[in-house]
């Protein structure tokens, strides 16, 4: 097992995708894979996101996700999507019930066709509920780039379907952890949930093992 490799591609803007993208890195490197990580961004300064997010700018970028708009990006390090890999491990945001513009603009791009053209590649979904749509996209951008598909899983936040709205929505336009109540009703904390890191592990080695049945076919 020692010579497979793998990529872990990801964009993150809160955190949560990095944090998810490290320890699938953390197991991959444990069970024997030869890993990279890459961070995608876009590429344009005033493109940049960050916390407290602009009212303007979110409605900007979930509308721009609803309509597949593709922005210039770039990934750090610039030649880890150059190589070529036994697997590639993709982490997906969702903005609105899309991928976020930055996966999906990579995946549209001359170097996602470069990188996948034969290669197998797994889906994580990074989410607050709705993933179902971005899955569905992202497995077809991938395909489309000529890339092998083992499998794809949610990994949600924690919380109902209001209260993880509300506690999202607080979150990406203050600086500090959110909300912990609102209108005296307890609110979930933001991030993924406990149940979400403790699948990880597993779902990647599932990943890893299908990846190592297509390379013995």
């Amino acid at each position: 097992m020692t010579d497979r490799t793998c990529l872990i591609l990801y964009y993150s803007l809160t955190g949560q995708a990095e944090k998810a993208a490290l320890q699938a890195a953390a197991t991959a490197s444990a069970a024997g894979w030869t890993v990279r990580t890459c961070r995608i961004s876009m590429t344009a300064p005033e493109d940049a996101l960050a916390r407290p997010l602009k009212i303007a700018d979110s409605k900007k970028w979930t509308q721009g996700a609803q309509k597949g708009l593709t922005v210039p990006v770039t990934c750090d390090p610039p030649d880890a999507v150059v190589g070529r890999y036994d697997a590639v491990l993709l982490f997906t945001n969702t903005w609105g019930d899309n991928p976020s513009v930055p996966v999906r603009s990579f995946l549209e791009s001359p170097a996602a066709q470069a990188l996948l053209s034969g290669t197998p590649f797994g889906v994580y979904v990074i989410c607050r509920r709705l993933w179902e749509k971005n899955l569905a996209i992202v497995r077809s951008l991938g395909e489309a780039a000529g890339g092998r598909f083992l499998g794809g899983e949610a990994f949600m936040h924690p919380g109902g379907q209001i209260g993880s709205l509300i506690q999202t929505i607080s979150y990406l336009h203050r600086s500090d952890d959110g909300l912990r109540r609102f209108l005296g009703l307890p609110l979930p904390r933001y991030g993924l949930s406990d149940a979400a890191i403790a699948r990880l592990p597993d779902f990647t080695m599932e990943l890893l093992n299908a990846a190592g049945k297509v390379a013995a076919e």
